[in-house]
C-alpha cells in the first residue's frame, strides 16, 4: 500500500486537488519558490494571526494545519484569487478568509501578522501606510512576519526580480512597472518608522538563488 505524506505542506498543497491544473501547478510552484515551511516557523504556534496579501491561501493553511491552536484569517484584495482561497475554509475548521485590504481588518488586537512577497507590489508610501496599520492591529507582545527579497547580491536580486516578473504576469495584468522591490537597509528603515523596534534580520537559505530576506519584528 503507497503511503500518505503527513508534512502539512503536502496535507496543504491536496486541499487544491479539487481545483482546475492551471491553479495547482501556481500554488505548486509557490511552494518549490519559497522556503514557506521555513517561514511558518517563525509563525507563533498559537493566537490570532492575520495573513495578509495571502493570495490562493497556501501559506494561510499551511500555517493552520502545523497549529491547530492557531486561528487564521487570510485577506486578499483580488477577487480572483479569494474565489480560489475561499473555498478552503469549509476544509479547515481554524482558517477563513475575506477579500479586502489591511483597512477593513477590525479583528485586532491579533497576535501576529504575517506578509509574504507582498510588499514589492507596492511603491515606499503606501508599503509605509500598510506597516503603521500592521504595529495598529497587533498586541504590544505580537509579532510580525515579513518576507521579502533583498536587492543584494545583485545577481540574485536580478534572479528574483525576473521570476516575480512572471508569476505576477501569470493571469494578473501586472508588469514590470509594478514591482518596487527595497533593500534590506529600507526595509528596516520602514519597520523602524512604522514603531516596530525589536527586529530580527534573517537571510532565509535556499537551493535556488533568490535572496530570501524574513523580518520578525514586535513594536
Amino acid at each position: 500500500m503507497p503511503t500518505t505524506s503527513r508534512r502539512p505542506i503536502d496535507r496543504a498543497l491536496r486541499l487544491y486537488a479539487d481545483q482546475p491544473l492551471g491553479i495547482r501547478a501556481f500554488v505548486r510552484a509557490r511552494h518549490l519558490l519559497c522556503p514557506l515551511t521555513t517561514i511558518e516557523t517563525y509563525v507563533p504556534p498559537r493566537g490570532r494571526i492575520l495573513d495578509l496579501g495571502c493570495g490562493h491561501g497556501l501559506f494561510s493553511v499551511l500555517m493552520a494545519i502545523s497549529s491547530p491552536e492557531r486561528s487564521i484569517m487570510g485577506v486578499e484584495p483580488s477577487p480572483v484569487k479569494m474565489r480560489i482561497a475561499a473555498t478552503l475554509s469549509g476544509k479547515l475548521t481554524n482558517v477563513q478568509f475575506q477579500q479586502g485590504t489591511v483597512d477593513e481588518v477590525h479583528e485586532g488586537p491579533l497576535d501576529a501578522i504575517t506578509i509574504l512577497d507582498v510588499l514589492y507590489l507596492l511603491p515606499v508610501p503606501e508599503k509605509l501606510k500598510i506597516l503603521e496599520r500592521c504595529r495598529q492591529l497587533l498586541r504590544p507582545e505580537g509579532k510580525l512576519v515579513l518576507k521579502t527579497n533583498d536587492t543584494h547580491p545583485a545577481w540574485k536580486y536580478r534572479w528574483a526580480w525576473l521570476q516575480e516578473l512572471a508569476m505576477t504576469r501569470i493571469g494578473l495584468t501586472m508588469g514590470e512597472e509594478a514591482l518596487h522591490f527595497t533593500s534590506c537597509t529600507q526595509t528596516m528603515g520602514l519597520l523602524k518608522e512604522a514603531g516596530f523596534r525589536r527586529i530580527e534580520v534573517v537571510h532565509l537559505p535556499f537551493l535556488l538563488p533568490y535572496p530570501h530576506t524574513l523580518f520578525s519584528c514586535s513594536p
